[in-house]
């Protein structure tokens, strides 16, 4: 579910405390400064990715020091 454009917005222009935002806002304004869609889509895919990829390298790193 994309936000609107009155919503983007919002969350460009929101100076106020980062804390104060739940994880997904935050997320979400550091995913709208990046200037081009696709390297907005780059974004989502490794944070989507990025647990099964420490999973995997952990695995890897324990392989090797046995």
């Amino acid at each position: 579910m994309a936000p609107t454009k009155e919503e983007e917005i919002k969350l460009k222009n929101y100076n106020g405390d980062l804390s104060k935002l739940g994880s997904a806002e935050r997320f979400l304004k550091a995913v709208l400064d990046i200037p081009f869609a696709f390297k907005r889509v780059e974004a989502m895919l490794y944070r989507a990715n990025f647990d099964s990829e420490v999973n995997y390298l952990r695995k890897s790193f324990q392989t090797l020091e046995v």
